[in-house]
């Protein structure tokens, strides 16, 4: 799913079932990754184009337009 962050760049952001590791891609490479929990949002720098809070942003914007799994809202 392509996501549109607070930067104004679009990340390509993969599904992953309940709990899964979710990669976050700018340009096809990986910049970070988050994990939905059920009552935060784990992320993991991998770029130094994105920082924890912009990740936090992406990972809300997914759940926004649909994209968590079954369960977590």
């Amino acid at each position: 799913m392509q996501i549109k962050a607070r930067d104004g760049k679009v990340y390509d952001v993969s599904s992953a079932p309940p709990g899964g590791t979710h990669e976050v891609r700018l340009g096809g490479s990986v910049v970070g990754t988050f994990v939905l929990l059920p009552r935060e949002t784990q992320v993991e720098v991998k770029s130094k184009q994105v920082d924890e809070t912009l990740l936090v942003d992406i990972a809300d914007r997914f759940v926004d337009a649909g994209g968590a799994p079954m369960g977590i809202l």
